[in-house]
């Protein structure tokens, strides 16, 4: 078993992103990543190898 972890962000029509490590998993594979389409917003869940990693992730999303 390998650990996972999550990030969740959240890109806003009005240009705010906002974005955080929310979770980690311990799985044999990487769990799927996945969107979701709000009326105001798109959501996406991560998956990372290490929580460097996600880390790097977050900040660069932060800076788009």
């Amino acid at each position: 078993m390998k650990k996972y972890y999550s990030v969740t962000s959240a890109f806003y029509d009005d240009g705010r992103v906002v974005a955080g490590i929310t979770g980690s998993r311990e799985a044999e594979r990487k769990p799927e990543s996945r969107c979701t389409e709000k009326s105001d917003r798109d959501i996406y869940e991560d998956w990372f190898e290490s929580m460097e990693q996600a880390r790097e992730f977050v900040r660069g999303a932060t800076k788009a």
